[in-house]
């Protein structure tokens, strides 16, 4: 298991992954972002991490578009809520593929496991060819807004994505990640 470093974000003290080659502080901004964001529109977040590999590696991410873009559009009609992502580009040093890591949140008021995001997965997988979609082990995690513990799990569990590790390789003007621009809920709303 990777050791650990303490990281502000969002004025709170977090334990986040601590790798040889350090972390990308900017890709964990968008991740921490993106998920305090989601939080601020739904009571319960679930969050689901997943790794999708390809069978070569294409100069463009046009294939994790497609996956992510079938995914995400399956999950909003079947919970009726919106989706949010994140997913980073890897290429290992000695494998010329690249692969990505990712998540997606969803409204956890509907959702209660990963089985219908696996299903979806599987389904995205059969229309788009040359990849492999895969759920780590204990890949799902309920968070709520004002549990700083379930936040913690969750963030330390996305903060791996943010390692610079295998983040070097990848084509001249290739986008190495990318994150759902979710807004979060005015403060209007948020008193209602």
């Amino acid at each position: 298991m990777p050791k650990t470093v303490d990281v502000s974000l969002g004025g709170y003290g977090w334990k986040v992954m601590s790798f040889a080659e350090g972390i990308d502080r900017n890709i964990l901004n968008k991740i921490y972002n993106c998920l305090t964001a989601y939080l601020t529109w739904h009571s319960k977040v679930f969050v689901i991490r997943f790794d999708i590999s390809l069978y070569d590696s294409p100069s463009n991410n046009k294939t994790i578009e497609k996956v992510i873009r079938c995914i995400t559009s399956k999950q909003k009609k079947h919970y009726k809520s919106k989706v949010a992502y994140g997913w980073v580009r890897e290429i290992n040093s000695t494998d010329i593929k690249c692969h990505y890591h990712g998540f997606i949140l969803l409204d956890g008021q509907k959702v209660r496991h990963s089985k219908t995001t696996f299903d979806i997965a599987m389904h995205a997988r059969s229309l788009v060819i040359d990849t492999n979609i895969h759920f780590p082990k204990n890949c799902g995690y309920m968070i709520q807004p004002k549990d700083l513990t379930s936040i913690q799990a969750a963030l330390y569990r996305l903060s791996y994505l943010a390692k610079n590790a295998t983040k070097h390789s990848k084509p001249l003007g290739t986008k190495g990640f990318q994150f759902s621009r979710i807004k979060t809920k005015p403060i209007s709303e948020l008193t209602e």
